[in-house]
């Protein structure tokens, strides 16, 4: 009862003290509790990430004079997971009467889209720091057309290749994992952090299907490596959206699918097509992508996966590609039909300019596997008036020995490029054209470089060492606590030996049980035991109605050692244990992050501990 009350003179409070700091820096949750939002009003709100904010970020709205909101409508939007859509509508047919676009207040628009069509002007940011240019080079193409200028120079990475591509053979996806490229993924992320090069580089591993197969491999890690190791590099094992607006130095991407009977479905929606953006772009140094598939077979023509595999084996094939189409351009058009080529080759499209039917010259041509679509750019410069009735006249030739035409005119494409690029994209895609990509773009053999081939080699060692000496986790069966949870394994009467994380701990065979309590000073000691019963808790499931709020009952319902000193400004302190480490993969899908402390404080004793402000 005494912590709303108190809450409350805080909030009124701080509008006094928002006064005497010049900025303020907080998540959009502590707005909400330390502010009163109908008495407190800041000069300038930026409200940054806008586009993965959901309706609930124009609270943010009501406490600013004026509001600058930043986000990227290329990048992942809100999902609206777990809403009842058939209840958001009744609350906009009943709230929102006369409120224009009113439908798009569902939970899945972002606060950055709301704000583009309410206030309509934009300031397009097009210059970008963080990847070196062949990384960024995808993205480029994919969402932005080609207009990012990467600024920093390609040799300020410390990687001879910034995009690698791997293939794992044999593997197999299953209910959205794919477990051998999984442990591909786990032991180059190993081995990674055993090569001097990669000594003080943060690292990241993104899921490109959903988040179980982060956590497969999340999970790998987390039993096998240090929890210093964890901490050194920064590491974390996500989906595109969880690593929005963050960034590491090395990025391994899992592609997750393979293909039994080829070709798969393919993938290119706009959903589909911000996730590729936004996965490929969080490497500052250095991208890997990885996957099980043979992109000659296994994927059709335009599929989001063949692009980036593509550009992964040559990260420059593309622009090269492009900028040898343009050349062939009519050299009388200078701007309008190289833009025109540029703008069709970045959507996937096959473009052959300057096309010669007979005694005819078509601008260009777009070819899809079995059909072609002839393309006029209608210019005053380069088609006058007086040509006209000569276009017309070929135009109707041609049309009678099956030739289908779209024209563009040159009024209408510098004046709205965008629209118009959308018109002619549609209208290719209505006649069945199929994206199949520049004629002179191969697969090239994998470059090989040095860094690489210690890579690959030592994750092969690393595998073959996980393989001949499984982990064996604790099997025993669980109690419930009050949660209807499973409490804190208790030893089996079984004489194996117990590994779980960096511990492993030999029990000797009692006839009574004995509890186990694992000690996290003690260092990963693999062994081997045939036919192990493994036993795991499932923190997905335990944790998947867990709240912030329930977060320190929780912990103590589940047996951890919790020592909870945010009421008094600290941190909630977590002692240290195998089983955490595993818990934290799926805390931190809930956004509840804890930082590991070696040393802990003097809340745990000194003890290795974790901590959050959560």
């Amino acid at each position: 009862m005494r912590d709303g009350h108190v809450k409350r003179e805080a909030r009124k409070t701080l509008k006094d003290c928002k006064n005497a700091v010049p900025v303020w820096i907080m998540p959009l949750s502590r707005v909400f509790d330390s502010f009163d939002l109908v008495t407190t009003k800041f000069d300038v709100i930026l409200l940054d990430e806008a586009s993965q904010s959901d309706i609930t970020a124009l609270v943010a709205f009501a406490i600013a004079k004026q509001v600058i909101v930043v986000g990227d409508n290329e990048q992942v939007t809100p999902y609206a997971v777990g809403q009842e859509l058939g209840k958001i509508q009744s609350l906009i047919d009943e709230l929102l009467q006369g409120v224009p676009n009113r439908l798009l207040y569902d939970g899945k628009t972002s606060v950055y889209d709301l704000a583009e069509q309410a206030f309509g002007e934009t300031i397009r940011l097009v210059e970008h720091f963080r990847c070196v240019p062949d990384i960024i080079e995808f993205s480029n193409q994919l969402s932005y057309r080609g207009e990012i200028r990467p600024l920093r120079e390609a040799s300020s990475s410390p990687y001879a290749s910034h995009v690698v591509a791997h293939r794992v053979e044999a593997s197999t996806s299953t209910n959205k994992t794919n477990r051998t490229e999984a442990l591909e993924v786990a032991s180059i992320a190993a081995a990674m952090m055993e090569i001097p090069e990669y000594a003080n580089a943060s690292i990241g591993v993104i899921s490109m299907v959903g988040q179980d197969q982060a956590l497969v491999i999340d999970g790998m890690l987390q039993r096998r490596l240090k929890t210093e190791d964890y901490s050194k590099h920064n590491l974390l094992c996500g989906t595109a959206s969880q690593f929005q607006g963050d960034e590491r130095d090395v990025i391994l991407i899992s592609m997750v699918d393979s293909c039994e009977s080829p070709p798969l479905a393919i993938r290119q929606t706009e959903d589909f097509k911000k996730t590729f953006n936004v996965a490929s772009s969080r490497a500052r140094n250095q991208l890997w992508v990885i996957h099980s598939l043979n992109p000659g077979t296994d994927l059709k023509p335009g599929d989001l996966r063949l692009r980036m595999i593509q550009h992964a084996e040559n990260p420059k094939a593309l622009r090269l590609s492009i900028e040898a189409t343009q050349k062939k351009a009519d050299p009388k058009s200078v701007v309008f039909e190289p833009m025109v080529i540029r703008d069709l080759m970045q959507e996937g499209f096959r473009i052959t300019p300057q096309f010669e039917v007979g005694a005819y010259t078509i601008d260009m041509v777009v070819e899809g596997a079995s059909k072609r679509v002839a393309i006029e750019c209608d210019g005053d410069r380069y088609h006058p008036p007086e040509k006209l009735i000569d276009d017309i006249q070929r135009q109707m030739v041609l049309e009678r020995l099956g030739w289908t035409f779209i024209r563009i005119r040159g009024t209408e494409y510098f004046r709205h490029r965008e629209s118009t690029r959308k018109r002619v994209i549609a209208e290719l895609d209505s006649m069945g054209i199929e994206r199949l990509g520049p004629a002179s773009l191969k697969f090239e053999s994998e470059a090989t470089d040095e860094l690489r081939r210690r890579v690959l080699q030592r994750a092969l060692e690393i595998r073959q060492a996980w393989q001949a000496k499984p982990e064996i986790e604790q099997a025993t069966k669980p109690k419930k606590n009050r949660w209807g949870r499973k409490q804190s394994p208790s030893s089996s009467q079984s004489s194996e030996p117990v590994s779980s994380g960096n511990t492993a701990l030999k029990i000797e065979p009692k006839t009574e049980p004995a509890e186990v309590r694992p000690s996290s000073r003690v260092q990963p000691e693999f062994v081997t035991v045939p036919k192990p019963s493994i036993v795991t808790r499932d923190w997905q499931s335990l944790a998947a109605d867990l709240n912030a709020s329930e977060l320190l009952t929780f912990l103590r319902g589940n047996g951890f050692e919790a020592v909870d000193k945010r009421p008094a400004g600290g941190s909630l302190w977590v002692i240290d244990t195998p089983e955490l480490r595993e818990l934290n993969a799926t805390l931190r899908l809930k956004g509840i992050q804890f930082t590991f402390a070696p040393n802990g404080s003097g809340s745990t004793k000194d003890r290795p501990a974790w901590y959050s402000k959560k």
